[in-house]
Parts: structure tokens; sequence; C-alpha cells
């Protein structure tokens, strides 16, 4: 399937210098619409679908990305290009990675095929694997320069059995331009119309001929962003459109209510006495004591709380505190980072039949997030305790209060914003050095091998975390012997539990001292170094003719060792600080594996048979697993790929492919750390309860291969003469099944399982002595199984216009017919859920469409790039009152579930200066989102609205100028 088809000019040539050393090239003169077969020329092409040559005849979609479309867009690096295809969800992007960061990796640009989560896209340069940058063994992009990239192959579709594991939902591989000459350079700039999110980047590539058989390439890339700030930088977010949930026992209106001016009821950031849970039952406001809704200036003076129009244990309608939520304080929108990337590459003819490679990769990345604010909604206050802040009004005095109900005590809820941003500072190195040969045995028959190590050096360094129990035991104070509050726990007879460091924290308003604040936080870190040694040896042969042609084979073993150690610090290995807390790492995993080919042309040049063939290959892998912390085991898969193209006449291609895919677990997923962090969900067990549990998450060495089925079936048209012969077109169906699936259910789903009866889930909850839920268990699973099937198209169509210059018109589509996920409750459908909740795993559009129209006139071209989402809803959990099966009453209903439609319009111009044949400035200045179009409002993981799929920037003014000399 041609999806993304922007060849760059300079590209055309790609076939005559088509990268040594057995790297996978593409024909990019011809539109992949047009998967011919005429690749057999003087040079062998293999394409990213096959390991043959003759690549665009293999059955499997595939499509090209070229260094145009990010001139054509003014985008600076390629992973931002290809999430503009709507077969990529941007799941994993300096605007998405504080969502749910991997391992706390912040700041990446990682590829994520069919919204099926990055883990199960491969992604390779020039053929072959990079050392992973994340503990996931994902690859970021950004250590990879753009400026150097020749253009990108994309399968839509598995390729495990040519690949090995991870090609689940495809492969991106990444070619890079082997046979520049002369110096390439780039600088562009980008701020958004608010004045944030400045962006630099820059770019520099050599390349020159070394005698008669060498060839050197270097280039390199550096990018500095400001980023973002939290959701009080963006009005559509200041809006405070969140879920406000119903009061247990109360049906009068739905379970969820997504409305504006949602704020904390419970956690303002100056603390607010709060009633017990048994208050809010059967009510829209909670029956307040004369103790209850007591908040307090910084000061800590008394007042009352003012409450919104309704109420429950999280959040109220309306009231004080707008701006101020503590839920969402600190997450950036975008993450700062700055990055840079150096590639070089030599190649050397050392024989007529020998050739030799070295490239060496270097990456280093910068970025910084926010560790999740420290809140507390049921704080216990002893009466003695000498922080208790007096007043001369009655009814706002505690003590009297306390001493006219006969309580000791009393609770506060609290958003501790005193305590400042708890930053998480993330650093990356990435090492990589692959050395090559390929070689000729005899005429029909050539080798490969390379030999590749790699090494990831991850820290992340958290500052000013809350530490929980520091905290709790600070704020229990009592009055010391000296006429000075002091930790009770130094004043209590037992000796074991006193902390001779603990200083009692004032939690009323915002008095704690500066030694308070000290003793409750700490720094921390996590480490991750990843090494990885790939060897492999591959054959290529021709064997015999047929009447269609030569029937090719290719085979080929390799050998992997990917293992990751890590450490973090004690307070994190104890799982003491409120959130981000680190373990040690310590796992490797042994692959090898075998592989075979075929090719199979049966016939070409047949009436209504112009082409007839068919393609299969097979792979057997063995996996070691072992670990310092964990038992070790091994297993074996098999995958297997068959497939065939059939063209009646030379204007229709028809293919079809079936494959079956595996993706093991990653050493991260077997024997990574267990993490302890907070979350948000409706208990449905209790009336639709809003509670803020304790999540447990992390790694399971439990775990076993996903194995998916995979099946594709397509039609290219290409005619040729005429008013036709400027069309292309090519329209796929694809259908990916993944059983054992290795996910998290997310906290929301598991509490909804639990209620649905599904007794695995229950297990995963711990609830508190009054039935509400304290804890969920949210580790790593092989959660039965994903559905993902749907439709991608691609239209284009050249138009001369004399004079006037040229259009050139291309629109990509994808339809999701199917997003779903099977467990034992039953599937849960997420095509067209464009909503994204906090603990739930997010849905992709049902119909994505992008498009971009580029006119030429002589060296001036205008591009005009378009990006719709459809309408959608927000939650797969929830119903609303338009969809079937409504019922106020339910646990699952809503006020609505909708999310509305969005359009996007990118212009960009440009214009070219030449001075002979090679050299060449150009020079360009272009608005993203021309109509400054905002996310819909809809609760978001960041506050207000879905900032995976809608772009919560702006309109964005970028200036940038290219050169070649």
């Amino acid at each position: 399937m041609a999806l993304g088809l922007m060849v760059s000019a300079t590209a055309a040539h790609a076939q005559d210098n088509a990268p040594p050393t057995g790297t996978p090239a593409a024909k990019p003169a011809a539109p992949a619409a047009e998967a011919s077969a005429d690749a057999a020329g003087s040079h062998d092409i293999i394409v990213t679908g096959s390991r043959l040559s003759g690549g665009f005849s293999a059955p499997t979609p595939v499509s090209v990305v070229g260094a145009a479309r990010l001139e054509q867009r003014g985008i600076a690096n390629v992973a931002d290009a290809l999430n503009e295809v709507p077969a990529f969800r941007p799941s994993n992007t300096p605007a998405s990675g504080e969502l749910a960061p991997t391992g706390g990796y912040v700041g990446g640009r990682i590829l994520d095929l069919r919204g099926l989560g990055a883990v199960r896209t491969l992604t390779l340069v020039d053929g072959k694997r990079f050392v992973p940058s994340t503990t996931q063994a994902t690859v970021d992009t950004n250590m990879i320069p753009s400026i150097l990239l020749q253009r990108a192959e994309v399968v839509t579709g598995g390729a495990s059995a040519q690949y090995g594991s991870d090609a689940v939902a495809g492969v991106a591989n990444l070619i890079l331009d082997h046979r520049l000459e002369g110096v390439k350079a780039s600088l562009q700039n980008s701020v958004t119309k608010y004045g944030d999110n400045r962006t630099f980047v820059g770019g520099l590539a050599f390349g020159t001929r070394i005698g008669q058989s060498m060839h050197l390439v270097i280039g390199g890339e550096y990018e500095s962003g400001a980023g973002i700030g939290d959701c009080q930088s963006r009005d559509f977010c200041r809006s405070e459109v969140l879920n406000f949930g119903r009061n247990p026992g109360y049906s009068g209106m739905p379970a969820n209510n997504i409305m504006g001016s949602i704020r904390p009821s419970t956690v303002p950031f100056n603390g607010v006495t709060v009633p017990p849970g048994s208050a809010y039952t059967g009510r829209t406001f909670p029956a307040l004591r004369p103790i209850d809704g007591i908040t307090f200036a910084n000061d800590g003076t008394p007042r009352r709380f003012v409450y919104g129009g309704m109420s429950n244990n999280l959040y109220m309608t309306g009231g004080e505190g707008q701006g101020q939520n503590i839920y969402f304080k600190d997450l950036f929108f975008n993450a700062p980072l700055e990055r840079y990337a150096l590639t070089g590459n030599l190649d050397w003819d050392v024989a007529p039949n020998l050739s030799a490679s070295l490239m060496v990769n270097y990456g280093h990345l910068n970025a910084e997030y926010s560790a999740t604010a420290y809140r507390n909604t049921a704080i216990t206050i002893r009466a003695d305790n000498p922080f208790i802040p007096r007043s001369a009004d009655p009814t706002l005095d505690i003590p009297t209060l306390l001493a006219a109900s006969g309580a000791s005590s009393f609770q506060i809820g609290k958003g501790f914003a005193e305590l400042g941003r708890a930053p998480i500072v993330t650093t990356n190195n990435v090492f990589r050095a692959v050395g090559s040969l390929k070689g000729k045995i005899a005429e029909g028959v050539d080798w490969d091998a390379y030999y590749q190590f790699g090494r990831n050096d991850f820290r992340s360094e958290t500052r000013n975390q809350t530490v929980s129990a520091r905290m709790l035991r600070a704020i229990d104070a009592v009055m010391g012997p000296n006429g000075q509050p002091i930790c009770r726990v130094n004043a209590d007879p037992n000796p074991a539990n006193h902390d001779p460091a603990c200083v009692a924290y004032n939690p009323f308003g915002a008095q704690a001292s500066q030694t308070a604040k000290d003793y409750v936080t700490a720094d921390g870190y996590q480490t991750a170094i990843t090494t990885e040694h790939v060897a492999a040896f591959n054959v290529r042969a021709k064997l015999f003719d047929l009447p269609g042609g030569t029937v090719q084979l290719a085979s080929g073993i390799e050998y992997r060792n990917d293992s990751v150690r890590g450490d973090a610090d004690p307070l994190s290995r104890s799982l003491a600080f409120f959130s981000g807390n680190g373990s040690r790492v310590s796992g490797k995993i042994e692959v090898v594996e075998g592989y075979a080919e075929t090719e199979l042309p049966i016939v070409r040049a047949a009436p209504f048979f112009n082409e007839l063939s068919l393609n299969g290959a097979i792979r057997r892998t063995h996996y070691s697993r072992s670990s310092e912390l964990s038992p070790s085991s091994s297993l074996s898969v098999t995958t297997y790929k068959y497939g065939a193209v059939w063209e009646p006449i030379p204007a229709i291609r028809l293919r079809a492919t079936k494959s079956r895919d595996i993706r093991a677990p990653n050493v991260i997923e077997l024997f990574g750390p267990t993490t302890l962090a907070s979350g948000i969900l409706t208990d449905p067990a209790r009336g639709g309860q809003q509670v803020n549990p304790a999540i447990t998450s992390g790694s399971n060495p439990n775990l076993q291969p996903e194995r998916a089925d995979t099946f594709t079936a397509g039609i290219v048209f290409k005619p040729s003469g005429g008013f036709l012969g400027r069309f292309r077109a090519s329209i796929d169906y694809y259908e990916i099944k993944v059983r054992n699936a290795i996910s998290t259910l997310g906290q929301q789903n598991i509490a909804t399982r639990c209620f649905e009866g599904e007794l695995r889930s229950c297990d995963l909850i711990t609830r508190g002595p009054d039935g509400s839920i304290t804890q969920v268990r949210d580790v790593l699973q092989n959660v039965n199984e994903l559905i993902n099937r749907g439709i991608d198209a691609e239209l284009e169509y050249r138009q001369p216009l004399g004079t006037l210059g040229d259009v050139n018109f291309r629109l990509l589509a994808t339809y999701v017919k199917d997003f779903i996920t099977v467990d034992a409750v039953g599937p849960i459908q997420r095509a067209g859920q464009t909503g994204l909740r906090g603990g739930t795993p997010p849905g992709l559009p049902d119909l994505t469409l992008d498009g971009l129209v580029s006119w030429t006139k002589d060296d001036f071209t205008l591009n005009f790039h378009g990006r719709y989402i459809n309408s959608g809803f927000y939650n797969a959990a929830f119903i609303g009152p338009d969809q079937a099966g409504y019922n106020i009453a339910a646990v699952n209903s809503s006020n609505t579930n909708k999310v509305p439609a969005r359009a996007y319009l990118d212009v960009l111009a440009q214009y070219r200066i030449r001075h002979g044949d090679r050299h060449e400035l150009t020079a360009f200045f272009g608005v993203d989102n021309l109509t400054n179009t905002m996310p819909p409002l809809n609760p978001g993981a960041h506050g207000t609205g879905n900032t995976i799929l809608f772009s919560p920037f702006g309109q964005t003014f970028k200036v940038g100028m290219r050169l070649t000399y």
C-alpha cells in the first residue's frame, strides 16, 4: 500500500546510488502505488517488504516517505513526517511522552503503526536493527540525523518472518544517503502565536569520494525546544472541562458528566476540612458537619470554603480554585528538550566482488518533565496538633468545633503546591557501530554479513519529590517540651519509631517551614544501560527460471543479545516516593534465528496475466531469557508469511498476504521495575464513586510472546497515457489479530471488569475498611486479544498548468473499522474513540485524512497541507444519550460521549535560488494550524483535550533555509 509518497527530486537518482552492503532500497523514481516489477535492470533493488531483489513486485504493502515530504512540510524530523501519515498514531512524541513516560523516557519520537503500540513497530536503519533507546526496546528516531535521510520505507503489515520480532504492526526502515557528495545544511526556527515552544533545528552533512574506491558521509543535527507549560498555558484547557462523577446512591443524573468549570473539591492548594465518604451518599452535595468545609488563607487564617453547585469526594462544579488543579499541575503540553545526533559512514569497494562498510552513530537527548504533584484527600489531624489555627469566629475555630462534637481528630484534603514543582530530568546517550561486508559467490549468488554493537545509557534524576511516609510523619505533630512543634513519633514512648530527622510540617495554608519541606522531599534517580550485539549472515540466490522470471531464494541466520542493567536510589527501591519510583533492573535476552524467503514468478506478459507471482517466508526463533532477579526461561517460535501478486493488465495490480507474526516480551517487560503512582477512577461497585487510589505497575517475568495473524489485500490502479496517466491510486484492506497481547488493563478497566464479574480483575484490587478502592495492581499481562481492521487508501494526481507551473495532489486516508480489545468480559471497541481518559488505553479515529497540494512555478513552490480527524466518542466505557443502551441509572451512563471532528490547515512557501547544477539555496516560511484550531473540549490526561490526536500548540510560525553545495 502506498501511503506517503513524497519523493524528493534528488532521490530520483537513488537507483543508481543504491547503498552498498546489502542495504534495502526502493525505486523512488516511481511512486510506490505503481508497484511495478521493472526493477530488474542493471541494479538489484531490495525493498523493506522483502529480502529479495525485484522489490516492488512483492505482495506486501510498502509505502515510501521521501526527503521531499520533510521539505514540503518544513519538518526537520522524519518521525514528525511519518506521524502525519494516517496509519501512524503519534503516541510517543515530546507532546505526549509525559502522559505515560516509557520508563521515564521523555522527549523521544518513537513510531507507532496502527496504534498497536510502539513496541509492535520495528524500526530499522538501512535494513538493520538500531540499538533500543528506551527500556521498552523501542528506537528514538531523534538519534538519527534526518538531514541524511534518503527515504523511509514503511511496511504496513506483519513482517516478522523477514525481520524478526516486533514487526507485528509493520516495519519502518530509515534509509540514509550513502552517496552524498558536497555539503548540505539546514536551519529552522519555529514559535507558536503564544510565544512558547520556540524550537531551533540545525543540520549539516558532508559527503565525498576518497580515491576511486571509498565514499565518506558525515552528518549531524541539533535541536533545542523550549516546550509548552501545563494546562494553564492554553485557553481551551483553562476551560476546565473534566468528568464529574455522581455521588453513590444518587440516580437523578448520569454517572459521568462532562462539563466545564470542574475543580477539585477536596485538595485545594491551602487545604480544606473534608466530610466522611458517607456524607456524599444519595446526594449531589455532601451533608456538611460544622467542622467540614473550612479552608485556609496562605497564613493559615480559617475561612469557609466556597463550594460549587455540586460536589463529590474529588471534584465540584464551579466554586473557588479556578486554575488551581493539583491533579494536572506542571504537566507539560510539550516537553522541553535538547538533542544532537551524529552519523558517519564509510563505504569501501575492496575488490570487484567484495565491499565493506562502517557506520558509527552517536545521539544525545536531554529532556524534562514533572513528577506527579503530591496530594492527599484524607489526612488525619489529631486535636492536639499545635499547628491547628484558631479563629475568633466559633464557627471557624476548629478546637471549639472538635470539643462540641466530642471528636479527637478531623481530616483535611490538600494539594501541596507550596512544595513546588518536582522536575525529572532525563539524559540519554546512544552509541552504535556497524561493520558490514557484501560479496558475490558466483553469478546470481551474493551474500552479506554484519556485526553491530550498540549501547544506550539512560539516567533519570528526580528532584524535590515527596516521600509519602515522611509527609505523614511530619504532619502528625505535637507540642514539644521546648514549646516548639515536633513530630509525634519523636514524642511517644516508643524509641523504635523515632526519626531524629523529622521536622514538623504545618499543612494549614502555605506556612510550612523550609526545613520541613526539605525533610519531606528528596532526590532520586534511575539508570538503565542497554547493550545490544547483533551478528547476521544472509545469502540471496537466483535459482532457475519460470515462465514469469527467475526463482529467487534468500536465507540467513542471526544472533542477537539484548541486555539491560539499571539501578535506582534506596528510596525509589522501597517505593517511598509518592510517584516516579525506580528500581533495580537486570535482564538479558539471547536470540538465535534462521529464515528463508522465496519468490516464484509464475507467469508474465500473458493475456489476463501480465504478472502472477507468489512469495513466501519462514523464520524459526529461539529465545533464552535470564535475570539476576527472576528465574530464567527459554522458548521457541515459528513465524511465516505467504502472498501473491496478480496483475491482469498493466493498469491494475492485485495483491494479498497472510502472515503469522510474533512479539516477544522485552527485558524490561520481563524483569523491569515495579513502580507506584496514583490515578483517578470511577468505582462502579460503589455507585460510581470517584476515587484516587495508588496504582502499582511494572514488569511480569511470566509473560509469553504475543502471536499475531495478519491479512492484507489490496488493489493498485496505475493507468498510463493521457489524462489517466497522471493518476495513481491504491486501496488496501488489513486485518491484524494479536493474541496474548502484552499490555496493562488500565485502572479504570480493572475496576469495571471486577464489577462485571471477572474475578481475575478483582484480585488486582485492594479495598480499604470502608470498601473504597485504595490500590490497583496494573502490571503487564498477556491480556488476551487485540483486533485491528481497516482500509488504507491513497490518491495521487499530477496536473501540468503550462506557463502557470504544475500542481501535485496526494490524499492519504485510513478508515479503522475495528480496534478491539477482547478479554474475559468481552470485546471493547475503540475504533472511533478520539477522547483520552487517564488510566484507559487510547483509541483511534475511525477516519483520518491527510492531503498535500503543491503548486510549483519555476523556483517558487506553495504547499497546502490539510488533516482531518473524524468525529468520534470520548470513552469506550461510557454510553451517552445518543447511543444504544443508554440508561441514566447505569454506572456507565454519561451526559455526553461525543467528540467533534477537527480539521487543520498548514501552509508553506519556499523559493529556490540556483547556481549551476549542484548549488542551491532554498528559503521557506510557513504557518502550521493556520486557523489556530484547538483540541475538542473533552477531559484529557493533561486536563482538557486529547493532546495525542489533536495538537495543543495552536498557530505556529516557522522560517528556515536549506543549502546544498
